[in-house]
């Protein structure tokens, strides 16, 4: 087990990587958390995608999660799956913090 304590300030956005593990040599997981102030947008211009599969759970706060097809608005508790390669952005509506994992298949 590892606990590891973490300080977040509501004034620049922070995005913690804590680990990554592989299983199997098939997949590679790495999970982290991210604290983001209201009223910003990440990325703060256009998208981001990953090759993996991002599954991301709302500690807490209001967020807006943007695609190329639309907008849905998550609070805490949601838990947010974004397929791999989808284009999306967040924008904090409050301060907010979330825990995530990015979830890869390796390819041989």
């Amino acid at each position: 087990m590892e606990i590891i304590p973490l300080k977040w300030d509501d004034v620049n956005v922070q995005i913690e990587n804590l680990g990554e593990q592989f299983t199997q040599g098939k997949t590679s997981t790495t999970y982290g958390m991210a604290s983001f102030p209201a009223g910003i947008r990440h990325p703060q211009e256009g998208y981001s995608s990953h090759e993996g599969i991002e599954v991301s759970f709302i500690l807490d706060g209001e967020f807006d999660v943007e695609t190329p097809e639309g907008v849905v608005s998550v609070s805490k508790d949601s838990l947010v799956v974004i397929p791999a390669g989808e284009p999306h952005a967040t924008l904090a509506r409050v301060p907010g913090r979330v825990a995530y994992f990015l979830i890869n298949e390796i390819q041989e």
